[in-house]
């Protein structure tokens, strides 16, 4: 058993040294290098870097990285999703307006509203005597007006 210790502990030692540094030296004529072990004797040393890489990002710091690119992906397309909707919308806005104007260039009478046919409707029925409606029908339809005017009597 001692000598498998003492055979791991003189490989270990026996072991080549990783390069730690990196340093650039210039000889006597000039010329430039970059070495993984010091400046020879003759050279100058210019600079010496640490070379040690540093760590990757732990697998909770690419979780993090990828969960923080999804919700950017997915606040992105809700964004260009809201604009598109805003912009069909607007278009709409735009040709409505347009055909406003080209039905009034026109001479076109307007859509009448459904509270206006509604209230002319029952106008001409009341007109009507030989319809001889009853209290009930005549309760029903307007009840019927009133419904279809509900929108401009809430405001």
């Amino acid at each position: 058993m001692r000598r498998f210790f003492l055979a791991v502990c003189c490989l270990a030692l026996a072991a080549p040294a990783v390069a730690e540094s990196l340093f650039k030296c210039t000889d006597a004529q000039g010329a430039v290098s970059i070495l993984s072990e010091p400046c020879p004797a003759g050279s100058t040393q210019v600079w010496k870097r640490d070379a040690t890489p540093e760590p990757g990002p732990s697998v909770e710091e690419l979780a993090a990285r990828a969960a923080l690119a999804e919700a950017e992906a997915r606040r992105a397309a809700e964004e260009a999703r809201l604009a598109e909707a805003a912009r069909l919308a607007e278009e709409q806005r735009l040709q409505a307006e347009a055909q406003a104007r080209a039905e009034e260039a026109a001479g076109s009478p307007r859509r009448k509203s459904e509270c206006t046919q509604a209230h002319e409707f029952s106008d001409s029925v009341l007109e009507k005597p030989w319809l001889r409606l009853t209290q009930a029908q005549l309760a029903e339809l307007r009840a019927w007006v009133v419904a279809q005017c509900a929108h401009v009597y809430d405001s």
